[in-house]
């Protein structure tokens, strides 16, 4: 059942006169942000033997430009290291698809919704195409709370949480306002992405090309253990570190422990279960969003191309007994499945202040460890997602499914070459050369993996490898490790909160090869705990119930009201 939260336009007007004060400054050149430049405009568009024309996605001979508009989550947003910004969506996949039309003479129009390296967002004026938002799934794409994993099953919430709203959207506070904004004002209403899209392809000029990747989420927080609400989950060994945390941090979590906020054992059956989407629920969510389209939308002239999903539980957030093996020496003992990213940070800094042998048992609890039972059942589940969107669009006239989740799959289980680069792409975090930082998000050489895909569903080049050659992409990709001592360069950009915890692990020698050290090992361990407890700070806050209580102590200040 939906729940639905009526929607107010007070204050459309005001937010309609905010539209016409100047535009923020723009954002730095992604060549000064990142002192790398953008791979995104690496495009091949040199005609070869076997190309083919634009004819799949209705090449235009008489200039009239083609909207490409991207319905999705971090993935399509372009998220790295737990935060997004211009950097990260110049090189992430539909940047690169549209690069690559561009190149081709195609004639594409594409706006980014582009966000300094603080989340803010730089072009508040331009009205984008780019609409995925980080975290969304089959139900939040359109405004949908989903109740299972909230804690209340059965009873779904149509929110302004998941929406940009015509009030707050003047001040970007969220994602969807900062992504989404100003189509809200365009609509004369809150807009969710599906109400974004919708708006869309009812005031093109032209035809349309819709890259539709949502539903990735449905399994993310089974997989990642990270994350949710009540309660939310936090994958850490908590009594095991408590110690060496801050006092202010030992308190809030203990509080948010003791009051049911948070929980430290995601990985268990049941947890797990609660946390992914059920396969009915998913049936019945894509049925509606599918619907909606079909009865709100004019679909003259506009092409879908809606992307399978990848083995979530398999990201190189997970560290298997290789991986921890590979950072932290012999570990003595079987590990029994995956660890997430967070818990090895934490085994981590344990062994760097001397600690981590006498606590491993305890740190290697069941509830911080998925099991090969339990990640078979998140693969089960993740293909019968996509065993749905195969029945549902296989038939369906101006939709080709684009079979990305085997592509990546495959990687995951067997690893890829690279050609000439002697690189070869793995699942493994930092020396596998596939995720970022955060272990969750693709690298730039993925990415451009991914835009070769999609630029082939739509007829572009007869090679599914034609336009992006991944060996370029990789020499220039910060999450390569090319010195393999499972460090990576990164990017340069400045990071705060979690971010700042992540790049503590980047290659202290900038990939050079001059020593297997990490930026942490130059670092103290009283600095490195000191470090974790402000970003454990910075995540639980966040959570309603721990904000009241810090504000009440005094620990984090309270908002102007």
């Amino acid at each position: 059942m939906i729940k639905r939260m009526g929607k107010s336009i007070v204050g459309m007007g005001l937010a309609a006169l905010l539209t016409l004060l100047p535009a923020a400054s723009p954002a730095a050149s992604p060549a000064e942000e990142d002192g790398t430049g953008g791979i995104a405009e690496k495009s091949k568009s040199r005609e070869r033997p076997g190309h083919q024309e634009y004819v799949g996605a209705g090449a235009d001979t008489a200039g009239v430009k083609r909207l490409l508009i991207g319905v999705g989550d971090s993935l399509t947003q372009g998220t790295r290291d737990a935060t997004n910004n211009r950097v990260h969506a110049r090189n992430a996949f539909l940047h690169m698809v549209y690069e690559a039309l561009k190149a081709e003479g195609r004639n594409p129009k594409f706006a980014q919704p582009w966000l300094s390296v603080k989340g803010r967002r730089t072009n508040p004026r331009a009205i984008p195409t780019n609409l995925g938002v980080d975290g969304e799934d089959i139900f939040s794409v359109e405004g949908i709370e989903y109740g299972r994993r909230v804690g209340t099953p059965g009873s779904n919430l149509l929110t302004n949480e998941l929406m940009c709203d015509p009030v707050q959207a003047a001040l970007l506070q969220d994602m969807h306002d900062r992504v989404l904004y100003p189509i809200n004002l365009q609509a004369g209403k809150a807009v969710s992405q599906l109400d974004a899209l919708i708006w869309h392809l009812n005031n093109r000029a032209g035809p349309a090309d819709v890259v539709f990747w949502v539903g990735n989420n449905d399994a993310g927080l089974a997989s990642l253990g990270l994350g949710g609400a009540n309660p939310e989950f936090l994958p850490i060994p908590f009594e095991q570190v408590k110690d060496k945390l801050r006092w202010d941090v030992v308190y809030l979590l203990e509080y948010g422990r003791d009051s049911g906020a948070l929980s430290f054992a995601p990985f268990t059956g049941t947890n797990i279960r609660r946390n992914l989407t059920v396969q009915k629920d998913f049936r019945k969510q894509v049925k509606a969003v599918w619907n909606r389209v079909l009865g709100e939308a004019d679909r003259s002239d506009a092409r879908f191309y809606v992307l399978t999903y990848p083995w979530y539980c398999d990201v190189g957030y997970m560290f298997d007994q290789a991986d921890l093996e590979f950072y932290l020496g012999s570990l003595g003992r079987s590990v029994g499945g995956r660890v997430s990213l967070l818990t090895f940070i934490c085994m981590y800094a344990l062994r760097k202040s001397g600690d981590l042998a006498p606590r491993l048992n305890a740190v290697l609890d069941k509830g911080l460890i998925m099991n090969a039972a339990e990640q078979r059942l998140v693969r089960r589940r993740i293909n019968s997602f996509n065993n749905i969107l195969r029945a549902r669009f296989k038939k369906e006239a101006g939709v080709t499914i684009v079979d990305v989740g085997e592509e990546l799959n495959g990687l995951i289980g067997e690893g890829l070459e690279i050609e000439g680069e002697g690189l070869r792409l793995t699942r493994s975090w930092g020396y596998g050369h596939s995720f970022s930082l955060d272990g969750v998000h693709v690298s730039h050489t993925v990415h451009a993996l991914i835009a070769n895909r999609v630029l082939a569903a739509m007829g572009v080049g007869g090679d599914p490898d034609y336009h992006y050659d991944l060996g370029e992409v990789a020499a220039g990709d910060p999450y390569v490790d090319r010195d393999g001592d499972g460090w990576v360069r990164g990017p340069t950009t400045a990071a705060s909160g979690n971010t700042a915890i992540l790049y503590l692990f980047k290659d202290a020698d900038r990939d050079t090869g001059s020593s297997d050290r990490a930026k942490i090992d130059g670092l103290s361990a009283d600095q490195v705990w000191e470090r974790i407890s402000d970003a454990l700070i910075e995540e639980i806050v966040g959570i309603p119930a721990i904000r009241a209580e810090a504000e009440r102590l005094g620990i984090v200040r309270m908002p102007v009201r």
